[in-house]
């Protein structure tokens, strides 16, 4: 059995399978020093397990090994790194704004993170920028370069979710930190079709994120609204009920009830179980129920 860590290099970035064949006995907690495409780090394991060998079902693809477990010269090393990379971050990022007020197309460019490898010899600058159709221009690159000094600096550009994921900070509902921070390690499409299932507001502060993109937790609970849902009649559907017939003009889901409109008699409220399709007159139907 091959065993496989999880590592993580950010308290909020994303997880990277290694090989740890060579290290069975890694555990959670434990920081390994592993090769990325941006040089060696530092990392810490979130996970190990076990995945069966290679030809049989979920067999895992080729991946880099883990070169060793982190000494505590490499954690010393890794915290003279990150202190750099904060005053990179701040330099660079009053760099941007001193360009952005020489040229316009540069005002929307935002520095997210600086990353630093274990040998220090790469630089990572992850950065967005509102302008999706606007490529990196060579002023900006010229001003990392001359403060990366001989290091080889790699430009990522991120999407407005994966900044917001890395900034970190109080979502738009109020929690004290955002989902993505917390626990999201991927995204999924969320469309408003899901705020319209769970009978959320569709104002831009209501289903919009920090990140300004529909909000992730529209997905979390789509499917028990969507299931919840199913047996009960949609809005505007006439429908008989005890009292009459009506046209829905709201549903509850959680709680299996419809409030339904009756002429002269105003909005009332009817669980599920008692409300029943009427079917539209069609001249000649056998099906054609009586009016109510």
């Amino acid at each position: 059995m091959t065993v496989v860590v999880r590592v993580r290099f950010r308290p909020r970035g994303n997880l990277y399978d290694y090989d740890a064949a060579a290290w069975p006995t890694l555990q959670r907690g434990d920081f390994v020093v592993v090769q990325t495409r941006f040089g060696p780090q530092v990392g810490e394991v979130v996970q190990v397990r076990e995945q069966p060998p290679a030809g049989e079902q979920d067999a895992p693809a080729d991946l880099e090994p883990v070169l060793r477990r982190a000494t505590a010269h490499d954690l010393a090393l890794r915290q003279l790194r990150q202190n750099k990379e904060v005053e990179l971050l701040v330099n660079l990022r009053a760099k941007v704004r001193d360009l952005g007020r020489q040229e316009r197309r540069y005002q929307r460019l935002r520095i997210v993170e600086v990353e630093l490898s274990l040998d220090d010899r790469h630089m990572r600058v992850l950065y967005t920028d509102e302008d999706e159709d606007s490529p990196l221009g060579g002023a900006v690159r010229r001003l990392g370069q001359r403060l990366a000094g001989p290091r080889q600096v790699h430009w990522v550009r991120l999407g407005p979710r994966d900044a917001a994921k890395l900034s970190g900070g109080v979502g738009a509902c109020g929690m004290p930190e955002r989902c993505c921070s917390l626990f999201m390690h991927t995204f999924q499409s969320v469309s408003v079709r899901m705020a319209k299932v769970q009978n959320v507001s569709l104002g831009p502060h209501e289903i919009a994120g920090m990140c300004g993109r529909l909000r992730c937790c529209l997905r979390f609970e789509f499917a028990a609204y969507q299931e919840a849902r199913a047996t009960l009649p949609k809005e505007r559907k006439r429908v008989r009920t005890p009292e009459g017939v009506g046209r829905v003009v709201a549903v509850h889901p959680l709680s299996q009830q419809v409030t339904v409109e009756i002429p002269d008699k105003g909005r009332l409220l009817f669980a599920g179980a008692e409300v029943q399709p009427v079917q539209p007159p069609c001249d000649g139907c056998p099906h054609q129920q009586p009016a109510g």
